[in-house]
């Protein structure tokens, strides 16, 4: 063995905080274990039938340690490159989950422009959806630099920052920056409607059950000891396998330019 158990629990605990600091999707998208981590498939529980089955898709990020780091007396460098790369698996796993949450029937709202007043029109309209979705409690709004800036500076002249002002009428307590929202251009943000009221940034410790999004996971974030290389390194994988599950799209709203 390259890791000791002790060792391995170590670097396998230090990937599952590092993803939770790190991943946008994981702590706006509440998700649950299937149980099972050879699962390919789960049923996607849809309000609106048919019910169909989605598959699930592992997620790798691989890389290379030498052995004298794996096994030195201290585990600094081994949890350095761990924590390196399990940051850049959870900004892939943003970049693959949020654009994927754009179908051909998902609710949008139209963004006309970028003043205080057609913005907060705009977040409301949008409350307004979700609300009527059931979706009452408070709700988590995500978008880009682009998007945060503009929000931020709509009423700085008055002496506020705009994510102070617009927020609280939308009842949205929640508000994230992610580098991808979607593939189409158009795209300025989401609003994600909930059923219970999540803290910002703590959908990783609710319950699934009663949200329109959420993920399927076979296989939690972790590490994965691969083998010996060519280059006499050990090669590890920090992955995870997942599905995103949209059950019920009344409960979400794409903003729209």
């Amino acid at each position: 063995m390259y890791l000791n158990a002790e060792r391995l629990a170590l670097a396998n605990q230090t990937v599952k905080e590092t993803f939770d600091q790190c991943s946008v999707a994981w702590q706006a998208i509440p998700h649950w274990d299937t149980g099972d981590p050879s699962q390919t498939t789960v049923p996607n529980d849809n309000v609106n039938p048919p019910n169909n089955f989605l598959p699930l898709t592992s997620l790798p990020k691989p890389f290379e340690v030498t052995l004298a780091a794996a096994i030195a007396p201290t585990p600094d460098e081994l949890l350095a490159t761990i924590v390196y790369y399990t940051a850049k698996l959870a900004a892939d796993f943003d970049a693959a989950v949020i654009p994927g949450l754009l179908t051909a029937t998902t609710p949008s709202q139209l963004v006309p422009g970028i003043s205080s007043a057609q913005l907060l029109t705009a977040l409301i309209e949008a409350r307004a959806k979700v609300e009527k979705g059931g979706y009452r409690a408070p709700s988590c709004l995500i978008t880009d630099t682009i998007g945060v800036e503009t929000l931020a500076a709509s009423t700085i002249a008055n002496g506020y920052a705009g994510t102070d002002v617009l927020l609280p009428p939308a009842n949205i307590n929640s508000l994230q920056r992610v580098d991808t929202l979607a593939t189409d251009p158009q795209v300025r943000g989401w609003l994600l409607g909930r059923r219970q009221r999540i803290a910002p940034g703590g959908a990783a410790e609710a319950s699934p059950g009663e949200e329109a999004v959420d993920l399927a996971v076979s296989v939690p974030p972790g590490l994965e000891v691969v083998g010996d290389t060519s280059n006499n390194a050990i090669k590890l994988d920090v992955r995870l396998s997942y599905a995103l599950r949209i059950k019920d799209e009344a409960g979400l709203v794409v903003f729209r330019a």
